[in-house]
């Protein structure tokens, strides 16, 4: 099947290349939690807030009845959840192209398309990351992004980015905030500079690190979309478990040929369709991103008969450059 206008044939197929795309090669997506498409605008999850606490029986403690046998009384606790809202929000792009422009190639336009394809998975991948990393235009009110909340936590670790041996330190020490939040540190994400950090990290003895233990092992993950911006976080690390999204529209195609198309910053009117002989290609895509941080009990303080957050605690942590660093 394919959307047709006039001597223009655009495949249907490319859309699922689009689709595929965004969700292959965006960091958030990819390390995040998929769950379930919405069926609606809120999704509501259920967050722990409050785990139960156990406790001994002692005898030594009890009352006794009117017969002089002792009540065993139990502890009594309780569980507390909250609720956090999975909110759906649309993320849309329109391509506008010459008529003329796609009847002058020889298949009648379609040879354009992996091009068009190719800037659409790009754009989308960008805003994606930069928003769930770094909170840029995020249009969620209970998600100020990654980088945001771990430095509001705490979770911060500065490099200076030069020494490799503190690389190495610092990586360890981000660790260390994610595990003692309770949580297991499984990715370290950062721009390309990554690999040349990890290649210049050194042993005390100053040799090349060729097995540099558990900070080694941790599985390393470059952002390629132009989301990630390392002037402000060098990396992440943290457990992408407890990222979690879901789309309520994976992604819609709609070709346009007689709208008008305003500047969204200014309103200013950039092309009438029908006017100049041009199509546009709108992209939509609608999806919610959330990070619950339940109670852990690693991290958990006790409160009267409940286990309740401890302050602090969070799935992930931020490893940023230093004054003096390069």
């Amino acid at each position: 099947m394919a959307l047709v206008n006039k001597d223009v044939v655009l495949p249907v197929e490319y859309a699922r290349e689009i689709i595929a795309g965004v969700r292959g090669r965006s960091k958030a997506l990819e390390l995040g939690r998929r769950l379930p498409d919405m069926r609606g605008k809120t999704y509501k999850l259920n967050v722990l807030t409050a785990l139960a606490k156990a406790g001994w029986v002692k005898n030594s403690q009890n009352p006794v009845n009117t017969e002089g046998a002792e009540i065993n009384r139990k502890p009594i606790s309780q569980i507390a959840w909250e609720g956090v809202n999975l909110e759906a929000e649309t993320i849309a792009c329109i391509v506008a192209i010459s008529e003329e422009t796609l009847a002058d190639t020889e298949d009648f336009g379609v040879s354009v398309i992996p091009t068009i394809t190719e800037e659409i998975v790009a754009a989308f991948q960008e805003v994606i990351d930069a928003t769930v990393f770094f909170g840029d235009d995020s249009p969620w009110d209970n998600f100020t992004g990654i980088v945001a909340e771990a430095t509001a936590a705490q979770a911060t670790v500065e490099w200076d980015g030069q020494s490799g041996l503190s690389f190495y330190n610092a990586v360890s020490d981000a660790m260390s905030y994610v595990e003692s939040s309770g949580y297991v540190p499984n990715a370290i994400l950062g721009a390309p500079s990554l690999r040349s950090a990890f290649r210049s990290t050194i042993t005390e003895l100053g040799v090349l690190a060729g097995d540099q233990g558990e900070v080694g092992a941790l599985p390393r993950h470059i952002d390629l979309t132009g989301g990630f911006d390392s002037s402000t976080a060098f990396a992440i690390v943290g457990d992408f478990r407890y990222l979690v999204y879901a789309f309520r529209e994976e992604m819609s195609m709609k070709l346009l040929t007689e709208a008008t198309i305003d500047d969204p910053a200014t309103g200013q009117k950039l092309y009438n369709l029908a006017q100049q002989d041009m199509i546009g290609l709108r992209f939509k895509m609608r999806l919610g991103v959330a990070l619950p941080n339940p109670v852990q009990r690693v991290s958990g303080v006790a409160s009267g008969n409940v286990i309740k957050a401890g302050p602090n605690a969070y799935p992930f942590a931020v490893i940023t450059k230093g004054e003096g660093s390069n």
